[in-house]
């Protein structure tokens, strides 16, 4: 059975296609036809008791099978099915008939034009609900000699009249819906926006994800190259026992770290990977068995950082320090300071700053364009509420980030 989007597709292609009426749409339509014919009906009958003509019957039978034939046509066709009837109110005026109570079923159309229709289409129905509404006035001067008949200007009076409760009645029936309407689409557009965002939430953790993941693996696979490098250019047997260890010991945490990532992907509740500044001791000693000078400096006062901005202040720190040993100059000392800024007030924060020579044949272009390793530093400090600034200042790369103490 061809689905709704293929029959808009076909549609697209072909050419205007007439609507496609759902099922279940058309059901409850029918549904709605049948209990209002049948609340009508009662009323109807007792009418139809005194009724001895003929033609009253028929024409009260074709009203009836008008009306349900509106209310299936209501949500494709509102506009033409109110037409439809106007013109049968037309019709049943001139023919000086019986007013019968099924005629209020055309509440449910004048609604549904409200509620289906677009604003041309609503402007056809208050055209339409004032021709009913005239017709109506004109049928109760007409049928009941209520108010002067006897002269034009009596007749005229009367209408004008009489035409305002039902004009009123229809118009309250087309505004309904068309307030309905306007609730539909605002929880729409609602349900649509709550989507995005709940799609823009995962694409963030995601490229969290992905930041993590890349600078635990970019980290760990460069200690584990420049130890087993070490160890195999060296004929000290115990050198290569402290290489091997570091290696192990580097990817067991590693190997920590990705379960860890894993497991948020499985589980939004899981654990953050440990990372934190209380750690930078332990990842400096590690670079250095890997064969990288780095020289620490800690100054001013240690300030302590939200959990977001210390797992960004260590994981910056580790790329910092990753990329220097895959791309800078090893033979130069890298220079790491940690800086804290206390401030009265409990305000203030810390400053990670790394410098390490540029590769001689790289001179002052640096280390080419950004990787994913830097766009992550920026993204890391300004997603934990700090800023990033990395580039090359008098032949030393420089990574500095800050973060403040004060957001949570």
């Amino acid at each position: 059975m061809p689905t709704a989007i293929q029959h808009a597709e076909a549609g697209s292609t072909a050419g205007p296609a007439r609507p496609w009426i759902d099922r279940s749409a058309l059901r409850a339509d029918g549904i709605l036809a049948a209990v209002t014919v049948g609340m009508l009906a009662i009323p109807s009958l007792l009418l139809m008791v005194v009724m001895v003509d003929g033609a009253q019957w028929l024409l009260s039978l074709v009203v009836t099978l008008a009306i349900a034939g509106a209310i299936l046509l209501r949500r494709t066709r509102p506009v033409l099915a109110l037409g439809g009837l106007t013109l049968l109110a037309a019709g049943h005026v001139a023919l000086h008939a019986w007013m019968f109570p099924v005629w209020f079923g055309v509440l449910v159309v004048l609604y549904s034009v409200g509620r289906f229709s677009r604003w041309p289409g609503r402007l056809i129905g208050f055209g339409l609900a004032l021709i009913a509404s005239l017709l109506a006035a004109y049928w109760f001067v007409v049928e009941t000699s209520i108010g002067p008949v006897d002269t034009g200007l009596g007749m005229l009076s009367a209408i004008s009249l009489l035409w305002i409760p039902p004009m009123l009645l229809f118009s309250v029936a087309i505004l309904t819906g068309w307030g309905v309407a306007a609730v539909a689409r605002s929880t729409a557009a609602t349900e649509v926006a709550q989507v995005s965002l709940r799609r823009a939430d995962q694409e963030e953790e995601r490229a969290a994800l992905a930041r993590d993941m890349h600078d635990v693996v970019a980290h760990s696979l460069a200690v584990v190259i420049a130890q087993a490098n070490g160890a195999r250019y060296t004929a000290d047997p115990a050198a290569k026992d402290a290489s091997l260890e570091s290696i192990a010991g580097t990817a067991k945490e590693a190997l920590g770290d990705v379960r860890l990532l894993l497991a948020q992907l499985r589980h939004r509740e899981a654990p953050d990977p440990v990372a934190s500044l209380a750690g930078a001791d332990a990842l400096i000693e590690r670079m250095r068995e890997a064969g990288l000078d780095v020289r620490l400096e800690r100054a001013g006062v240690p300030v302590p950082l939200p959990r977001t901005a210390d797992i960004a202040a260590y994981r910056i720190l580790q790329e910092a320090l990753t990329n220097a040993l895959r791309h800078g100059d090893r033979g130069q000392p890298v220079l790491v300071r940690l800086r804290g800024v206390g401030l009265p007030g409990g305000t203030g924060g810390i400053v990670v700053d790394v410098h390490n020579r540029v590769l001689p044949s790289l001179g002052q272009q640096g280390p080419g364009q950004p990787g994913h390793g830097v766009r992550g530093m920026h993204e890391r400090a300004r997603l934990a509420g700090g800023e990033a600034w990395t580039g090359i200042e008098q032949g030393w790369f420089r990574v500095r980030a800050a973060f403040p103490a004060g957001l949570t």
